[in-house]
This record gives structure tokens, sequence and C-alpha cells, in this order.
């Protein structure tokens, strides 16, 4: 990044991609240089790598330097000017809010809370100077270096927002609603893993105990009570539709012991998998 202005726009169109990439670039801004009021369709984030400037959204000012970022939420009217003696460069990528809006929530960076300041600049400069790179490329290639990129830059992201109220235990009723629904994501996900119920916790940033009472709330079972069933209901499934065997079906449910999926499947469907699959097949 050399020059005082580059961008690179994506115009790869790989049928039925979910996640899109618009373009990414940076500018070595004159003093006083301005953008705006005006707003994008989609998501437009800007990083400062140095100098320093206003960004203007919402009747907010943020007064912004090298290390932070700030966003440009779609069809928000906004506006960023550089400063006088100390104009800034930076960089920006343009994106598309429906693949990578839930990254942004998940970081905290919102229509109410659009800046963000890193405390490892070096870092962030050097992943953008990579996309960049990356994105010269034309073809389906640059656009899925740069998509790779822009991830890496969402997961430095969010290890610096991690010290959450999550990480801290003091959950509203919304973020403990998320908590548990990420966790019976990654149940059925995971499912055929040797999960346990610390697995849950820790995945979703929670204590233990606390993580069970509110599953428990919320779910109206225990946590250990819905992988169990949620294993069985799988195992049902294979033994209806295939004809793989019960030792290999047990392992593919998580259970590395045979007499104990057999034991906990008889428990739920009332019969051993042998004549729970025979019974089906009658039916069938």
């Amino acid at each position: 990044m050399e020059r005082e202005f580059g961008e690179h726009f994506i115009t790869t169109s790989l049928p039925g991609r979910p996640i899109q990439l618009y373009y990414c670039g940076y500018h070595r801004c004159s003093s006083g240089h301005g953008y705006g009021p005006a707003m994008r369709d989609h998501v437009l984030l800007h990083y400062i790598r140095s100098g320093k400037g206003k960004f203007q959204v919402n009747n907010t000012s943020y007064e912004l330097k090298n290390g932070d970022c700030f966003v440009l939420f779609p069809n928000v009217p906004g506006a960023y000017r550089a400063d006088e003696d100390e104009p800034w460069q930076y960089v920006w990528v343009g994106f598309d809010p429906e693949a990578f809006g839930a990254y942004l929530t998940a970081a905290g960076l919102t229509e109410e809370h659009p800046t963000y300041s890193f405390r490892e600049p070096g870092r962030i400069s050097d992943l953008f100077e990579r996309m960049f790179e990356g994105t010269s490329d034309e073809s389906f290639i640059g656009e899925a270096d740069g998509i790779g990129h822009l991830f890496r830059f969402f997961a430095c992201l969010m290890e610096g927002t991690s010290q959450s109220s999550v990480a801290l235990g003091s959950l509203s009723k919304r973020d403990a609603d998320e908590s548990v629904q990420q966790a019976i994501r990654f149940i059925r996900s995971n499912y055929s893993r040797p999960l346990t119920v610390a697995d849950l916790a820790s995945h979703v940033g929670l204590e233990r105990s606390y993580f069970s009472k509110r599953f428990r709330a919320r779910i109206g079972k225990s946590p250990h009570d819905f992988l169990t069933r949620y294993r069985m209901e799988q195992a049902a499934r294979m033994l209806i539709h295939t004809r793989v065997p019960v030792g290999t079906i047990a392992a593919s449910v998580g259970f590395g012991d045979l007499s104990y999926f057999s034991k906990a499947f008889r428990k739920h469907h009332g019969a051993s998998p042998g004549a729970f699959r025979e019974q089906h097949r009658e039916r069938h």
C-alpha cells in the first residue's frame, strides 16, 4: 500500500454463494478530506492505520485515531472527515450485511455502538494489507482470499470483546436465551463427539451450574437430558432408514460403549436397538 489510493472490486459471480464481499481499498487522505453525509445499502467498515479524524452518525460525533475502526451500517447516513493537522490513512471493506451482520453484533459493533479500538493495531493493519493483496486476483480465488481475511478480522475483533457480560456471568434474558440456543446448535453439530455438560458450558462461556440453570429454565430439561434425547432421536432415525450395524450407530451418536448405548436407547424408546429396528422394518 505505497500509493495514496487503491481499491479492488470483487465482481465474480459464483452461483449461489452465500457470502458476498463487494470491495476493499485504502486511502492516505489529504487534510480535511471528507465523505458524506451519505449512506450505502451494505456495510462499510473502515480501519484507521495512522493519523486521526472524525466520524459522525446518528447525531453523534466520534474522534478517532490509529487503531480504531468505524462502521457505516446499511441505509444509515453518515459522514467522516480527516483531521486538518494529522489526516488519517485508512483501509475499508464493503460487504453483505446478511452474511456478516451476526459477526458484527457478536463483537458489539451495532448502530448504537459503531466504533471499536484495537489493542494490537499492527496486527490488524497487516491483515488488511494481505486482504488487499489477495483480492488483486480478479477471480474466485481472490474473492475467497478476501473473505478469509475478513473472517480473520472478525476473529480478532471478537477476541478483543470477549470480556463481556457473558464472560462475567451477568446475562440479560435475551443474552441468556442466546447462550442456550448457541448450546443447542453446538449439540446438533457435535452430538457424535463425547460431549459433556462442562463442554457445553465452556463453549458458551458460562460457569457450569449457572449454564445448567439457564438451560433448564429456557428448555424445561437439563442439558444432559436434552443431549441424550437428541442422540436417541438420531439413533432411531439411523436404525429406521439404514442397515448400518448397531455398534456403528452407537459410535455415530457419541457412545463408545455399546452396552451403555443399548441401555440408554431402551430407556428412551422402550425397546432395544435391534428390536426397535425390527418393529419399524415390519411397518415399512
